[in-house]
């Protein structure tokens, strides 16, 4: 997959004020995933330098996230978020899963966020659609970068790409290494949808017995079909008749 430039370059507009960034689940997964803790001081920094469009050059690619960070002092540093990628097999065996199921369809093509692919990857074949944070390397050339944590610009990275997922999906399954699926063709033996059923016309009185001609079988010295046609004339004289 290719990796993508986010808005060519220019920092990511954040337009939320939310205390908490990330609508979605998979935004969710990813923030929280980066930022354990996100009621400290840090992250609240971090949450406030994503909101202010520090974040810029942000790269994604397979299983890393890049970006240029401008702190509050106006000093710049490098930042980066990454995880070892799905493995191809199980995002394969996930993909043709979730076909003909309209929501995991939609999810595998990267145009919605679903709960349902994580557990389905999860309990097909044990794999897992977000890392932990542990398994989530922060990288920042800040002094006060932690290896545990997250410092205020690793934090305002992980918020601007989440706030970037809720408008586009896709950007998660580039860093899970999961191409997004395309979508499923149009099955050619699948019958489009039926006319609009045209205007009825009602047949005179008789018309069918007239068709059908003479039945051979005799009522009252009759013909059935004779029989038959007084009977539907008298009917129609009464429908057509005053109530």
């Amino acid at each position: 997959m290719t990796a993508r430039l986010l808005e060519d370059g220019a920092p990511l507009a954040v337009e939320t004020h939310d205390a908490r960034i990330g609508a979605g689940p998979w935004a969710r997964w990813l923030a929280s995933a980066a930022v354990p803790d996100e009621s400290t001081q840090r992250a609240e920094r971090g949450r406030r330098l994503a909101q202010a469009g520090a974040v810029s050059r942000v790269i994604v690619s397979e299983g890393s996230i890049a970006a240029r960070v401008t702190g509050t002092t106006g000093n710049e540093y490098e930042v980066s978020l990454a995880a070892d990628t799905v493995p191809p097999s199980a995002w394969q065996a996930a993909v043709r899963a979730a076909r003909g199921h309209g929501g995991l369809e939609r999810a595998v093509a990267g145009e919605a966020q679903s709960v349902h692919l994580a557990h389905l990857l999860e309990t097909r074949v044990g794999a897992h659609l977000a890392p932990t944070a542990r398994e989530i390397r922060r990288s920042c050339t800040c002094p006060d970068d932690e290896p545990r944590g997250a410092c205020k610009h690793v934090a305002a990275l992980a918020f601007a790409v989440a706030d970037a997922v809720d408008r586009d999906p896709s950007l998660f399954l580039l860093w899970r290494g999961c191409p997004p699926a395309d979508p499923v063709p149009a099955d050619p033996w699948r019958a489009g949808a039926l006319p609009a059923p045209r205007q009825t016309r009602a047949l005179p009185t008789g018309a069918v017995l007239r068709r059908l001609g003479r039945s051979g079988i005799r009522a009252g010295g009759v013909d059935l079909a004779d029989a038959l046609g007084r009977a539907y004339d008298a009917f129609a004289a009464t429908r057509a008749g005053p109530a």
